[in-house]
C-alpha cells in the first residue's frame, strides 16, 4: 500500500510551505524521499489550499498504478477529482502506458465546495512557443475579465530535465529562467509568482518522466486556495493526438492524451483549461512572430546552457527557426538565436524533416508549412549525406 499522510502547512520565516508524508507498506520503495511539498513565497502562503489532500494525489496514484498498489489518502480530497479518478482518469493512463494497472484508491473523506472561488486567473510562464501564444492569446487579445490572465507562475518541479548536470545547477537554471518569466511579466504589467516542489523526487525512474505534466498538475491543484481558472499550454493540436497516437504511445502522456485529460484534473475550486491544442506549433510560431516580447525573449531550448539561453542546435531550436525562416521572420529573432550558426547548420535538420514526414508530428508540419508558404525544403527522391550516412528524402 503507498499512503499519504499528515497534511500541513507551515511558515519557515521564509518560505509557506504545504507538504505531507508519504509511506511504502508491503514493497521496498526505490523513492528516497518521505515528504512531498509545495512552496512559495510568504506573502503568498494564501494561495495553498491546506484542507484539501489534491496536490498530493496524481503522482502518488501514479506510483500505485505502475507497483499494483493500493493508494490511501488519508484525508479528504475533492469529491469531483475523486470521480475523475475512479472512472476515467485511471483508464486514459493505462491506455497510455502498457505497465500500468487500475489501482484501488482509498479517501476518508471530501472537501466542501467553496463558497467563493479564488481570483487569480492564470498561466505557466516558460517563455517558450506554447506559453507565450497561450499568454498572448489570453492577456493580449482577450477582454473578458472572468478569462483574461491576471497573474504568471514559473514552476520548479522537474520539468525542465535533468541535464546530466547536479541539482545545485539545475536550481540556479531555474532561477535564470524564472528571472526571464518575471521580466516579461514586468513588462507585460503583471505578477510572476515562484513555486517550489520536489514532486520530481518521484520522477527518477524513467516511467514516471513518460507523464512529466503531472508534476505541473500537481502544483496547480496545490494553489487551489486562491487560483480559479489555469490555462495549460499544450504542445500539439487536436488533429495530431489523433494521427500520431502510436507514436507518443508509451512515450509521452501530455502529447498522448492532454487534450481530454486535464479538463478531468480540476477540482470544485480550480478549473484546469488546456490549451493550444486549437493551433499546430507552427501556427502559435505564427501567432507570437509579430510581438515585440516574443522577440526579444523566446525561449524554447530544452538543453543545459549556463545563462538559460537558447542553444541553437537542439530539435526544438531548429524546428523554431525553421517555422520562422518558412515566414521570412528569422532574422526578427537575432536578440535570441544565433541566425548565422542557423544557416550554415539548417540543411541537415531540414533533411530529417522529410525523412520522418508521416512519423513525427513536429517535423511533418515545418514540411507542410514549407508547401502552404512555397518555402523551397530539400528535393524529394534525392541523397544526402547525414552523420555520415547517405539518406535518400
Amino acid at each position: 500500500m503507498i499512503e499519504v499522510s499528515n497534511l500541513r502547512k507551515y511558515d519557515t520565516g521564509e518560505v509557506t510551505r504545504l507538504e505531507a508524508d508519504i509511506a511504502f507498506h508491503d514493497m521496498a520503495s526505490p523513492y528516497p524521499e518521505r515528504t512531498i511539498y509545495f512552496e512559495v513565497a510568504d506573502e503568498n502562503g494564501h494561495m495553498l489550499a491546506d484542507d484539501s489532500y489534491d496536490a498530493f494525489v496524481l503522482v502518488p496514484l501514479w506510483l500505485a498504478m505502475l507497483h499494483k498498489q493500493t493508494l490511501h489518502i488519508r484525508g479528504k480530497i475533492s469529491k469531483r477529482l475523486y470521480q475523475n479518478i475512479k472512472w476515467y482518469i485511471q483508464k486514459i493512463w493505462c491506455d497510455f502506458y502498457d505497465k500500468l494497472s487500475p489501482a484501488k484508491v482509498i479517501v476518508d473523506g471530501f472537501t466542501k465546495p467553496p463558497e467563493k472561488r479564488g481570483d487569480i486567473i492564470a498561466t505557466g510562464m516558460s517563455c517558450g512557443v506554447d506559453s507565450l501564444s497561450t499568454v498572448y492569446d489570453h492577456f493580449v487579445r482577450e477582454d473578458d475579465p472572468d478569462y483574461r490572465i491576471n497573474a504568471l507562475f514559473y514552476f520548479e518541479c522537474g520539468v525542465l530535465g535533468q541535464y546530466g548536470v547536479d541539482a545545485q545547477k539545475m536550481h540556479e537554471l531555474n532561477m535564470t529562467r524564472y528571472a526571464q518569466a518575471k521580466t516579461i511579466a514586468d513588462e507585460l504589467g503583471l505578477p510572476c509568482h515562484y513555486l517550489k516542489s520536489n514532486v520530481d523526487t518521484f520522477r527518477k525512474l524513467e516511467d514516471l518522466t513518460k507523464a512529466n505534466y503531472l508534476l505541473v498538475y500537481s502544483c496547480v491543484l496545490s494553489l487551489s486556495g486562491a487560483v480559479s481558472r489555469y490555462y495549460l499550454s499544450n504542445a500539439v493540436e487536436y488533429e495530431q493526438s489523433k494521427i500520431f497516437r502510436e507514436h507518443f504511445h508509451n512515450n509521452d502522456m501530455s502529447e498522448f492524451c492532454e487534450s481530454y485529460l486535464v479538463p478531468l484534473i480540476g477540482n470544485e475550486r480550480t478549473d484546469l483549461i488546456i490549451d493550444g491544442c486549437q493551433y499546430r506549433r507552427v501556427d502559435k510560431v505564427a501567432n507570437i512572430a509579430d510581438w515585440d516580447v516574443a522577440r526579444k525573449h523566446l525561449n524554447v531550448c530544452w538543453r543545459y546552457t549556463p545563462d538559460g539561453s537558447n542553444c541553437g542546435r537542439c530539435p526544438k531550436c531548429f524546428r523554431t527557426m525553421l517555422a520562422l525562416e518558412i515566414m521570412g521572420k528569422l532574422d526578427n529573432f537575432a536578440a535570441v538565436f544565433n541566425i548565422d550558426d542557423y544557416k550554415r547548420n539548417s540543411l541537415g535538420y531540414k533533411i530529417n524533416c522529410l525523412k520522418n514526414y508521416g512519423e513525427d508530428p513536429f517535423d511533418t508540419e515545418n514540411v507542410d508549412f514549407a508547401k502552404e508558404h512555397n518555402f523551397p525544403m530539400p528535393e524529394r527522391r534525392e541523397v544526402y549525406l547525414l552523420d555520415g550516412q547517405a539518406v535518400l528524402v
